[in-house]
């Protein structure tokens, strides 16, 4: 039973991620979390039985008995799964080497979570969720998946809208923000409860509570009243603009110029880059005497991305009713955007998974970048359920990107020919 301990299944087990998982398993198990067993499933052997070495090495060193299964397809997945951690990567670091550079070529960013680049990768990647989404429904219905495969919140639309599983999008950008918005403010509000508004990386923090009462426009003012460094000062300019601290992903967004001339003039792209490091966190992996978390993992980015899992895995063991920001359908908590359509908010979390508290408008200053790229990311996810050009085509018309008809037709014929993607309708 789960009182014994929780089974955690991991697909995409072979991810660099992985490790992060492992050691957020370790540090809070057995008080916090009791995890009795964990299923990696991966179906790269290869990386699968390196990242399943590593993970018996690190309970074992950490005095965890934990049981570890590895399996190449989701069939291992059973009645006793309670929870599904999805983090994988259709086609690899190739495919998305092809969407970062292709969509340059066209003078617009090449980026795996957005804009042409995430159309790409989510119209991969969503048939592959929807058989995880199958054998989970057939398999364990009563288990949750946290989702962080990208782009996350457009993922977790089509599983919401196309299967019966429970699904809930996860990131660690908003909660990383948030940690470092409470950890800067702390001594002027030491209560202080921020709220966000928008999509899964378009998200804007904006909302501060502090003592009963609202604080946005203080706490803004003072979180960039200190030395700022050249990210920072990004961020301040949008954020005084708006009224709201955006995550880092807005700069795609609002410095076009500068994004797509920082990519052109960059050596390598970020695929290049991380293939290279994921190449390192391997090999220091598949090393007998490796018993922790890789070194390397340092470069990878997505740190924070164990302590969103684990304070959602949590809340719903216990029923604890915590305040998360998660992906969900927005379900009437923020105006303009359907019920049925995924939107990244604070969400209250116990054992029926995670309900959106309410938002109300999207603030005017935001309102229609965060609509356009709403209704971008739903065509989306039905131009991925119809394999349709024409529905993806019509996802680019919608994104503030693109939306150039005689940039759409060649840009996408040339990406779904490159990924060997054959839409039709």
């Amino acid at each position: 039973s789960m009182r014994d301990g929780i089974t955690l299944a991991i697909i995409g087990a072979g991810s660099s991620y992985t490790p992060e998982l492992i050691q957020g398993v370790i540090e809070r198990s057995p008080h916090a979390l009791p995890v009795a067993a964990i299923q990696l499933i991966d179906r790269d052997a290869r990386r699968l039985d390196i990242m399943a070495g590593l993970t018996e090495r690190m309970a074992a060193a950490a005095g965890v008995p934990v049981r570890v299964l590895r399996e190449t397809a989701p069939d291992a997945l059973s009645a006793q799964t309670d929870f599904i951690v999805t983090q994988i990567r259709v086609g690899g670091m190739a495919a998305r080497h092809l969407d970062e550079t292709i969509p340059l070529k066209y003078g617009i960013i090449g980026q795996e979570t957005t804009g042409p680049g995430g159309l790409c990768k989510a119209l991969r990647t969503i048939p592959a969720m929807l058989e995880i989404a199958r054998a989970v429904e057939q398999r364990c219905p009563h288990a949750f998946i946290l989702n962080y495969t990208n782009p996350s919140g457009v993922i977790t639309e089509a599983v919401r809208k196309y299967s019966g599983a429970r699904i809930i999008g996860l990131c660690a950008g908003i909660p990383s923000l948030q940690a470092e918005l409470a950890a800067a403010l702390a001594e002027t509000y030491p209560d202080l409860r921020t709220y966000c508004v928008g999509l899964n990386h378009l998200g804007f923090v904006h909302r501060f509570r502090s003592g009963g009462r609202e604080v946005t426009a203080d706490a803004i003012a003072r979180f960039f009243e200190r030395e700022l460094d050249e990210g920072q000062q990004l961020q301040a300019r949008i954020a005084r603009l708006v009224g709201a601290v955006p995550i880092g992903y807005l700069n795609y967004y609002v410095y076009r110029k500068l994004s797509v001339e920082k990519a052109l003039a960059a050596p390598r792209t970020r695929a290049q880059t991380v293939e290279t490091v994921e190449a390192e966190i391997l090999a220091e992996a598949a090393k007998p005497d490796t018993v922790g978390k890789p070194a390397a993992l340092a470069a990878r980015g997505g740190g924070g991305y164990a302590d969103i899992t684990f304070a959602v895995l949590r809340a719903i063991l216990h029923d604890t009713g915590a305040e998360l920001a998660a992906n969900v359908p927005s379900a009437g908590s923020v105006d303009g955007i359907e019920d049925d359509a995924v939107a990244e908010v604070v969400c209250r979390v116990d054992r029926t998974g995670a309900t959106p508290l309410p938002v109300g408008p999207i603030p005017l200053a935001f309102r229609g970048l965060v609509q356009a790229v709403k209704a971008y990311e739903t065509l989306t996810v039905e131009a991925a359920v119809h394999r349709s050009a024409r529905l993806a085509r019509q996802a680019l018309l919608n994104h503030p990107l693109v939306g150039d008809l005689d940039i759409i037709e060649p840009l996408l014929e040339e990406m779904l020919a490159a990924h060997g993607l054959d839409f039709t309708a």
